[in-house]
């Protein structure tokens, strides 16, 4: 019993920016867990890659180039995955990304890129794959923040407010969807291993004063959240919604 309630067998998920980093990571953990995947990247050699090793899984694989900050791809997108698997059980939304620099100095350009892709791709991903769970009257919803979306830090205005926007859109979606047996979850990691993070922690000034500041004194690593997606996009967390999970060595708690 206790087995069956993490299974994601035939469950069909789609995970925005799965072609690197935490996304295949936690891409490659749902398809293990039984879930067939789409994988949605603006690079397709991205997600070509990551398709192949779900398929090694045993799982199916959909590779799709999106911009997910478009709504016109976003619809197609949905569409597409809905003609392939007939359903979507389980959605992440991953997509994210950083730029630096303190706020009297960061450009307008700037800030419009990190909310659109940090906060914007997940209001339409939600929007347009949530109209279809409300159709079917269930559904996964797994937004990607970050603990410095609830923890403000120097140099971070726009990354903190775009992830903080992450959570907040959560627990709205959580109680508007709350009727229709569709749970919306966040997590939030912190200063995490990836490609993305790589060339910041290899500063060990840098390295060091982040580890300062976690409790288990460790950098966190993509495998670190594989039990929390697979626990948000099964029955084990049927009755939990709206709810921010922070995976960050204890950072938050301090």
């Amino acid at each position: 019993m206790c087995v069956e309630l993490f299974s994601l067998r035939d469950k069909v998920a789609l995970v925005t920016g799965a072609g690197k980093g935490l996304g295949k990571s936690m891409a490659l953990t749902l398809s293990e867990s039984g879930a067939h995947v789409a994988v949605v990247s603006r690079t397709l050699s991205d997600v070509e890659a990551t398709a192949r090793e779900i398929q090694e899984n045993g799982a199916k694989s959909l590779p799709m180039s999106v911009d997910v900050t478009k709504q016109e791809d976003v619809i197609r997108m949905v569409e597409k995955v809905l003609s392939e698997f007939k359903t979507i059980d389980i959605l992440v939304n991953n997509v994210g990304t950083f730029v630096g620099g303190e706020c009297l100095a960061f450009s307008l350009e700037d800030w419009h890129k990190i909310l659109e892709i940090n906060l914007t791709s997940v209001y339409l991903c939600s929007k347009f794959v949530g109209k279809h769970m409300v159709e079917k009257q269930r559904g996964k919803i797994i937004n990607i923040s970050a603990a410095l979306g609830a923890f403000g830090v120097r140099e971070s205005s726009a990354y903190c407010a775009s992830k903080g926007g992450v959570i907040q859109l959560t627990r709205a979606l959580a109680i508007e969807w709350a009727k229709y047996n569709i749970n919306v979850n966040s997590i939030a990691p912190y200063a995490t291993e990836t490609d993305m993070t790589r060339i910041m922690l290899e500063d060990e000034k840098i390295r060091t004063a982040i580890i300062s500041k976690i409790p288990m004194k460790r950098i966190g690593k993509p495998a670190d959240l594989s039990g929390i997606i697979v626990f948000l996009a099964s029955k084990a967390s049927d009755y939990i919604t709206g709810q921010v999970i922070f995976v960050d060595g204890g950072f938050s708690v301090q």
